[in-house]
């Protein structure tokens, strides 16, 4: 990238660090759609919807029988029939090639294709059965339409029933399948290297000794990345040498689209992200972020298109900053529609007198308004992760402000 390009961007030189809004904008003007593929229904929940889905006929497609009882015309009830002769059954799913004769009924259950002759349902409970005749008792509704869910009442053949950008929750794929799209054009998902750096660290099931720690902020990420839709992570790990990040980058930039780096991307002797993004060519657009946690944030690209997050090795400042900018980078790059913008209400009042930015952790309640309020619940330090556990997710307060009041509304993001 060329000084003016950099420019351009609102890319700062490594000794000014950017604000988080200038952060969050650079980020966002590299967001590139992901390409289409096809999926089979079964495997599209979480994915984003790349087509239109319309309806392929009425819905329902029949006037369709809304509770179990008898069917019958109203006419005839209007004429003064109150004990009808059971002419027939119609369980869902069921033909029934006659049509009812007056004074007949057909015994009908939900969901049932409503028979011929018959413009209306009396439920089970309001009937009294003898032999093969049903009595309606008095104070029934006997009308037109009663108990029936008419033929296109809630679409019409051809109506848009889910519009492409549609992120797929299980009602979507109800919907698709209602239509008979066993295969859909939906995002595909990126595949995520995620690579945690330093020799302090152990796997979960190895030996700790008293100078090691188990490996955690990968967890944390990789289910963070999961819960929102992109399950496809590569785990590597380096050492605190520098041919060794550049070797785990590599391996990871070379089959994904994105990598994400835990730890060393601050400038201690044994963090070597910075220079391992030099050496492969990724250009670092951001360095440095006015913010706590996490001020040691990085974020850079290349020639390919690859993208990489380097974020702090302190797991609360390496939750935070994966919840702020690496999971609405890639919600971006699906295609999908925006997630709406939270906010909540501070419960009580709280000072922050740093020119920082604070990402702070709450509990979320109801208030006596019926608004959604945010109680702090801020960490001990960068490391204090076992205390997130007693959060909701944080509020972001901007770094222009120190004295934020109780009532005030600030941008939520949740775990």
């Amino acid at each position: 990238m060329i000084a003016g390009e950099r420019a351009a961007m609102g890319v700062g030189d490594a000794s000014s660090p950017l604000s988080v809004s200038e952060a969050d904008a650079i980020i966002r003007r590299t967001v590139a759609p992901a390409p289409r593929e096809r999926v089979r229904l079964r495997q599209a929940v979480g994915r984003v919807l790349r087509e239109e889905i319309r309806a392929d006929r009425d819905f329902p497609p029949f006037d369709r029988v809304a509770m179990d009882g008898i069917a019958l015309s109203s006419a005839s009830w209007e004429a003064g029939t109150r004990r009808f002769r059971v002419a027939g059954r119609r369980p869902a799913g069921a033909e029934f090639d006659g049509a009812c004769a007056p004074g007949d009924c057909i015994e009908v259950a939900t969901g049932a294709a409503l028979p011929r002759g018959c413009d209306c349902v009396v439920p089970v409970e309001a009937l009294t059965r003898s032999d093969s005749f049903a009595e309606v008792r008095p104070g029934a509704a006997v009308a037109p339409g009663e108990n029936v869910h008419p033929r296109g009442s809630d679409y019409r053949a051809g109506d848009l029933l889910l519009a492409e950008g549609a992120r797929l929750a299980p009602p979507h794929l109800a919907v698709c399948a209602a239509v008979g799209k066993d295969w859909l054009s939906a995002s595909r998902r990126p595949r995520i290297a995620l690579v945690s750096s330093g020799d302090e660290l152990v796997e979960v099931d190895a030996p700790v000794r008293d100078h090691q720690i188990r490996a955690s902020n990968v967890y944390l990420i990789e289910a963070a990345l999961a819960s929102r839709g992109f399950p496809d992570v590569v785990r590597l790990h380096a050492s605190d040498e520098l041919p060794k990040v550049v070797a785990a980058l590599a391996e990871g930039l070379a089959t994904c689209d994105v990598a994400v780096v835990s730890g060393g991307a601050s400038s201690g002797m044994r963090d070597h992200v910075a220079s391992a993004l030099e050496a492969l060519g990724i250009e670092p657009l951001v360095r440095r972020v006015r913010q706590r946690p996490g001020m040691p944030f990085l974020f850079g690209c290349d020639a390919r298109g690859k993208r990489v997050f380097a974020l702090p090795g302190n797991p609360v400042a390496s939750t935070v900053c994966a919840y702020r900018y690496l999971l609405p980078y890639l919600e971006a790059t699906s295609g999908g529609a925006p997630r709406e913008r939270e906010e909540a209400l501070l419960a009580r009042d709280f000072r922050f007198e740093r020119p920082l930015t604070l990402f702070l952790p709450v509990r979320l309640g109801q208030g006596s308004g019926g608004r959604l309020e945010a109680d702090p619940r801020p960490v001990r330090g960068s490391g204090d992760f076992a205390r997130l556990t007693e959060s909701d997710g944080f509020l972001e307060l901007p770094e222009e402000v120190d004295e934020f009041r109780a009532g005030t509304a600030w941008p939520l993001y949740r775990w």
